[in-house]
């Protein structure tokens, strides 16, 4: 592997605390691929056997269901140094659910389930990493899934927003796509009913800044019941 891939590897979570020399040493001693992929193209077909890891070094990718109409919703975007389903390389069936496509040009280191396994033997701390983010993804789709309990958008803002306010105010780590991708839902229909809270005195917003401006009606969103 190139210094440009260990290096965009080693930024990665799974191999936090590991240095780029120490990297470099333990993937020597197992299999491993690179694959390159043009933009728009299929990664990975739902249905398919995931008995290898796929870390991206480079781009980013998008899961998809499609659905028998032809229309296709993206689950989740996957960016460069992130894992793409690591979970699923130790379940049952190894059956990928969703499409993975290329979202630009991407980069991808290929681990098989043996190197996976070598990896872990052999490295502590890439035991944990692996752990710690599939751990992660689960509780991230859990709480994801938990929110689709709400039939109101702006419920399903408030509830995530909330236990995430620090002094009535959240900076997001990430682009305000990815919240609307979380939520389950269109760019559009989330910016039209966070600025319908910015106009109603509810929330005040500034780039990734959200601040609580009126709690009382803040918390009367989650508290009032849903609708039959």
């Amino acid at each position: 592997m190139d210094r440009r891939d260990l290096l965009s590897l080693s930024v990665s979570t799974l191999c936090r605390g590991v240095n780029v020399v120490e990297l470099d040493r333990l993937l020597s001693q197992v299999q491993s691929r690179i694959e390159n992929f043009s933009k728009n193209s299929v990664v990975l077909l739902a249905g398919s056997r995931y008995d290898a890891l796929r870390v991206i070094l480079e781009g980013t990718v998008s899961a998809e269901m499609h659905h028998p109409n032809g229309k296709a919703v993206t689950i989740e975007t996957i960016d460069a140094p992130d894992p793409i389903a690591p979970a699923m390389l130790f379940a049952p069936r190894q059956a990928l659910p969703v499409t993975v496509v290329a979202a630009t040009e991407v980069r991808l280191l290929v681990l098989p389930l043996e190197a996976v396994l070598d990896l872990c033997q052999r490295d502590r701390r890439f035991l944990l990493n692996f752990l710690t983010e599939i751990g992660g993804k689960i509780s991230l789709f859990a709480e994801k899934f938990r929110l689709l309990e709400f039939s109101s958008l702006r419920r399903r803002i408030v509830a995530y927003l909330a236990p995430r306010l620090t002094d009535s105010e959240i900076v997001l780590g990430f682009p305000k796509e990815k919240l609307a991708e979380f939520l389950s839902v269109a760019r559009p229909s989330l910016s039209r009913e966070l600025s319908a809270m910015v106009a109603e005195g509810i929330i005040e917003m500034e780039g990734r800044r959200i601040g609580v401006v009126d709690p009382a009606r803040f918390r009367a969103i989650l508290e009032a019941e849903e609708p039959e």
